[in-house]
């Protein structure tokens, strides 16, 4: 610990202040003197001593009323405060201590207690500081740690495992789920370069996550070129299905205007399904909140057979939205492992709410 503290010494004797000034010198600290304690008081608001050695019997106010206020103000409350006085009754000591003290040596005083009293005190002043500086750096640690966490887990996920280190499965009976995939960009991407194709990606996916955010919707995860997303989930929204419509829609009118001026063009399929999905938290080192359920099976079956620029929608999430979107008749398909299913071509909304952009 560096020896090159400041001591700020309140004693109105000039003989007593002048032998503990020379005494603390020699040890190598720089001393402050005052004789009062409302020079003490003034002293501080200029420079903030490591310790102060406190005189109780002085000039006006005295030793007790100068360590409260001392203690009342921001500044110098964590300053350790040793009394030093000829008082040397109990009740004198407790008053000290009950001011705000953390030592009390009597008149006349020996100088190796003095000085051991002093290290002792700037030693634990000097460990005090240190652990407030770890907590500081704990803290803002934990707050980028929780950023982190929010970024990646919806918002009341992200609050339940902050709060009680688990979040529990949750059958979500009303959801509406929006498979979106980049057509060729597999082939495509073996021709590009690595930064070529984490950019296309990022900046993509960037603009599909704005849309979504905007008509509450959760992104929950992207896997290579395709894009997941869901809405009720995990909160619950009776728009879930108009959301999620209106969603797909502007992703592709997004790449529609970023394909008029960027090097690289693509196209996605799209394909929704409304209904049932269970929504959880997997992993314990790392986080992510996943959904499952065969509502997610369907609405991925229905991109695998869209047209490139057009969503595909189920005949359960037809049944939410023909009054408010205008359709393409559907028509009957076999879809793998769910048998003949009728499927829909979302068109725009009947009455836009919302402009689509264009």
């Amino acid at each position: 610990m560096d020896n090159q503290q400041t001591i700020l010494i309140v004693e109105d004797s000039p003989v007593n202040r002048k032998i503990l000034s020379e005494l603390l010198k020699k040890q190598g600290y720089t001393i402050l003197n005052a004789v009062s304690g409302e020079e003490a008081l003034k002293l501080v608001t200029t420079v903030l001593p490591d310790l102060i050695i406190l005189d109780i019997l002085l000039p006006g106010m005295n030793g007790y009323t100068t360590c409260i206020q001392l203690k009342n103000e921001p500044a110098t409350r964590n300053i350790p405060v040793i009394f030093i006085s000829s008082l040397d009754a109990t009740e004198d000591k407790i008053g000290g201590f009950e001011a705000g003290g953390v030592d009390y040596i009597t008149k006349p005083f020996q100088p190796a207690e003095v000085i051991a009293r002093i290290c002792t005190h700037l030693r634990i002043r000097h460990l005090q500081r240190k652990l407030a500086r770890k907590n500081i750096l704990l803290e803002e640690e934990k707050q980028k740690s929780e950023a982190l966490l929010q970024n990646v887990l919806p918002c009341r996920v992200a609050g339940e495992l902050l709060a009680t280190g688990h979040c529990a499965p949750k059958l979500f009976t009303e959801a509406t789920v929006c498979f979106a995939d980049i057509v060729g960009f597999t082939a495509a991407s073996s021709r590009l370069s690595p930064e070529t194709i984490i950019g296309e990606l990022n900046e993509i996916f960037t603009g599909f996550d704005a849309i979504a955010t905007r008509h509450h919707c959760e992104r929950m995860k992207t896997i290579g070129d395709a894009y997941l997303c869901v809405c009720g989930v995990p909160e619950p929204d009776p728009r879930h299905a108009e959301n999620i419509g209106r969603s797909a829609l502007q992703m592709i009118d997004f790449l529609k205007k970023r394909n008029r001026h960027d090097q690289y063009k693509w196209q996605i399929r799209v394909g929704i399904h409304s209904g049932p999905v269970v929504g959880g938290v997997v992993g314990t080192e790392k986080y992510l909140y996943d959904i499952f359920g065969d509502t997610v099976n369907i609405a991925a079956r229905m991109e695998e057979l869209g047209t490139p620029m057009q969503v595909n929608v189920s005949q359960e999430t037809y049944s939410i939205l023909h009054d408010t979107f205008s359709f393409v008749q559907g028509e009957k398909i076999e879809v793998k492992g769910k048998g003949e299913q009728v499927i829909y071509t979302l068109g725009q909304p009947k009455v836009a709410k919302e402009p689509i952009d264009s």
